[in-house]
Parts: C-alpha cells; structure tokens; sequence
C-alpha cells in the first residue's frame, strides 16, 4: 500500500438523485469531505452523460493500483444493478481500497459497511416511483 496515493473522485455531468448538481458544486462537496477527512483528494473523474454510462468510474476502478480510494460525490452515482455494484465492491475491498460517498458521509472500508449501503439502495428503490395509496390520495383531495 506504501505505492498508492490519495483518493480519486468521481462526480457526475448528469441528473442526481432527480436534480441537476454542477460539477463545480459536486467537487467542493468532496474535496470538502476530504479535508474533514484528512484525506489527499485527487482530481475527479466526470461520467458521462449517456445514461447508464459507467465509463468513467471503470477508468477510475482501474486506477486501484495506484490509489488508496474513491470518493464519490453520492451513492447516488452507485450502479443502478447490483451485481454489478456487488463487483465493483468486490474489486474495491480486494485492492485494499477505501469507497466514500461525500454528500451522505458514509464509506466502505469492509464487508459490513457494504451492508449498509445496499440497506440504503433498496430503501431508495422501494420509495421511488411508486404511487400513493389511493386511501391518502383522496384525503389530500379534500
């Protein structure tokens, strides 16, 4: 680990978590996050606009050798899949790296921690785009 250096971010050009966040605005966040951290904060890489596009984080990912973390700006900009996610997790713990989300303070430095995030990314799914119950619908009507 002595050969690796810093940590690099990873921010995005488009919509999160349904808004638009300036990459200048994602960046602070970080390198913000970082100094709290006391963590050696490396220029980001930018994905893409292509929706679900991970071009950019698989340049990143193959990075670990030479790097001791990401941090991204929000598990927002985590893979909508989770075999996929579950991949990346596994190549992350693999290498020795660290994964840090900024905007939400939470990080993966061993299995237990991916928990917790995966605990998250379902209670994400499960309250995104589902309708309310007709019930509370016709109460707010009147």
């Amino acid at each position: 680990m002595g050969n690796k250096k810093g940590f690099r971010g990873y921010i995005s050009s488009r919509e999160i978590g349904g808004n638009i966040i300036p990459q200048r605005v994602q960046n602070l966040v970080i390198r913000t996050y970082a100094q709290t951290k006391g963590i050696l904060f490396l220029l980001s890489a930018t994905e893409y606009y292509m929706h679900n596009c991970h071009m950019m984080l698989n340049a990143v990912l193959d990075e670990l050798d030479r790097l001791e973390g990401v941090i991204f700006y929000s598990t927002h900009l985590l893979p909508k899949n989770a075999p996929e996610r579950r991949k990346m997790y596994d190549l992350i713990l693999k290498s020795g790296a660290e994964l840090h989300f900024a905007l939400e303070e939470l990080s993966i430095k061993n299995e237990q921690d991916i928990a917790l995030i995966e605990e998250l990314m379902m209670c994400r799914e499960l309250t995104t785009n589902r309708e309310l119950p007709s019930a509370f619908t016709d109460e707010v009507k009147s």
